[in-house]
This record gives structure tokens, C-alpha cells and sequence, in this order.
């Protein structure tokens, strides 16, 4: 998808995610605002500047740029890798001063890495390479740093921890940050603004709670299986409704409940007056610890834990 009549910015000190459907053009948007890929129309600005009037190595000291392919990069160490992002300022031929090295130990240390700078790249993992690609990019000292996809291949707490750091990135160091992701919930919790890519390639920009409060969640990413939910903030597949559930408790044991009634279809109503019976699940803390009730016609049943209290609703409570 090819997008036009945009109208974007990004300014200093800010944490800006990119999201939007798979195939929409967020991968194709972020290579053409970095120059990597061509401008069909109009013109991007760095510092009120056109990019297309920068030389390379000009550009590479403003504009850092860590892409979603993997980098082969052979028997090299963490340092060693890092210090390739000093090449925009010692060329092909210069060797590194003090100053650079001070600039890569600096890029290594934000990024939490200076600990493993001995270590050799092949023996890190996913998680620690991403933060050394990212340390690789800061040795160019970017006004901006640009990242597509940096969590793709991460787990969850690998997830948290790189978007938690490109978050500390803006707020702490000044840096102005653009990622495109697909973890919309993290995107959610940390960025200062989000730019929402719509199927149509249409861009529409905001702080990710007056978005939600807008619509525009619902409007680009519902689908036949999924919706965002507005109360919550994040996003659930459709369930086919198998009722209303009324639920008594306090605390997380209430909260975990509460979901695990959503995951099988029940609706949790606090105050409910319709004319089909509710199901009626309390939720307490016993003698033996926590146990879970639910409402029979012959009087209740007791259970130790969700999982059992969640066979029982499913087998036809």
C-alpha cells in the first residue's frame, strides 16, 4: 500500500509508535522517511532541512536507522559491533580516539550492555542483540532513531524490556524515537503519541488515549475475530456470548475471575435486571485459602481453583 497526502511530525524528545495491519505500509513508510527507499511525491525535513540535500554520511550522523533483518556479522565482539556505528565520523580508513570509544561505551551503557561488551555477538541473546543493534545505532549520536519492528522475534518480558527502553530512551536522553510494531498493547502503555496506519494507507496521529477514546482503534483493527475494548485498552477476539455472569469478590482474585469468565463468554455485570438467569460466582477467602462458588439450583458447588471452576461452567453449569 502506498500512502499519500500525509502531513507528519515528529518532535524532539518524543517516543512514537508506528501501528497498523499487517500489509497496510508501515515497513514501506519508515524505509522512505529514513531514505532508504525514494519519495514518489513531496518532501521529508530533518531540522527544517530537505534529507534529500544531505550527504550520506551527513544524514548518518542525525538519523539512526535498526532495520528487522538480522545482521550477520561473524567472530566480531559486542563492543566491536558497536563501534561500527562510529563510521559516519572516522571513515573506512581513520582509527577510533578515545572520544569514540567514550561515545561507544556510552552507547552500550544506555542500553544496559556494558556488561557483556566482551562478549562475541553469536553467543547473545535475541533479546541482548537487539539491545546491541540499538546500542550500534545511539554510537552515531542520532538526533533520530528509527526501528522497525524491534521486538519481532523477542519474548514477552524481551518485549517489555525493548520498548521500556526506547521509552527511557526519549524521556531521559532527549531522543526522538519512531518504531513501527505489532504489540499494540506495549505500543499502548508507552508511547508519547502513536501513529495509526489504516488498510488505505491513511495516517492518522495522536496520543494513544484520545485515539482510543476516538474510535480509531475500532475502526482499523476490528475484524470478524477481534475488537478493541475501550474500557480496558487493549485488545480480545469476539466471543460468542453464553450469558451474563454476576460476580461477588474483592481484589485480584475478583480481577483474574473476571477475565476467566470473559474467556468463556460470559459477560460480567455488576448490576444486572434482565429476565435470564444470571450465573451467579463468589469469589472468597477460606479457611484453606482462596475458593470460588457458584449458584445451583440444589444450592452451590465450592471450588480450590479457577481452572476447576472454569471445567464445571464448560461442562454445564
Amino acid at each position: 500500500m502506498i500512502s499519500s497526502d500525509l502531513n507528519i511530525e515528529l518532535q524532539q524528545g518524543e517516543f512514537v509508535c508506528l501501528v497498523g495491519p499487517n500489509g497496510a505500509g508501515k515497513s514501506t513508510l519508515l524505509r522512505t522517511l529514513t531514505g532508504l527507499l525514494p519519495v514518489l511525491a513531496g518532501e521529508i525535513f530533518l531540522d527544517d532541512k530537505p534529507i534529500s540535500r544531505f550527504s550520506r554520511k551527513e544524514l548518518a550522523q542525525r538519523l539512526g536507522v535498526v532495520l528487522t533483518t538480522p545482521v550477520e556479522v561473524g567472530a566480531m565482539t559486542v563492543r566491536e559491533l558497536v563501534s561500527m556505528g562510529r563510521f559516519p565520523y572516522t571513515g573506512l580508513f581513520d582509527r577510533m580516539c578515545d572520544h569514540d570509544w567514550r561515545v561507544v561505551d556510552e552507547a552500550l551503557d544506555m542500553v544496559s550492555a556494558k556488561r557483556f561488551g566482551d562478549r562475541m555477538v553469536h553467543k547473545l541473546s535475541d533479546g541482548e542483540r537487539q539491545r546491541v543493534m540499538i546500542a550500534r545505532a545511539l554510537a552515531q549520536e542520532p538526533q533520530v532513531l528509527v526501528l522497525d519492528e524491534p521486538t519481532a522475534y523477542l519474548d514477552l518480558p524481551g518485549r517489555v524490556a525493548v520498548m521500556s527502553l526506547l521509552h527511557e530512551l526519549a524521556r531521559d536522553h532527549g531522543k526522538t524515537i519512531l518504531t513501527s510494531t505489532h504489540d499494540l498493547d506495549q505500543a499502548l502503555r508507552s508511547a508519547d503519541k502513536l501513529w495509526v496506519m489504516a488498510p488505505n494507507g491513511k495516517v492518522t496521529c495522536g496520543a494513544p488515549e484520545d485515539l482510543a477514546l476516538s474510535g480509531e482503534f475500532q475502526r482499523v483493527f476490528d475484524g470478524e475475530r477481534v475488537r478493541f475494548d475501550a474500557v480496558q485498552g487493549l485488545f480480545a477476539l469476539k466471543e460468542e456470548n453464553e450469558g451474563v455472569a454476576l460476580l461477588e469478590g474483592e481484589g485480584e482474585a475478583r480481577l483474574w475471575t473476571e477475565r476467566a469468565l470473559k474467556r468463556l463468554g460470559y459477560r460480567v455485570d455488576l448490576d444486572y435486571q434482565g429476565q435470564k438467569e444470571p450465573l451467579r460466582v463468589a469469589v472468597f477467602s477460606g479457611e484453606d485459602g482462596l475458593q470460588w462458588l457458584i449458584a445451583t439450583e440444589d444450592g452451590h458447588e465450592v471450588f480450590t481453583s479457577i481452572g476447576e471452576m472454569s471445567e464445571y461452567i464448560k461442562n454445564g453449569a
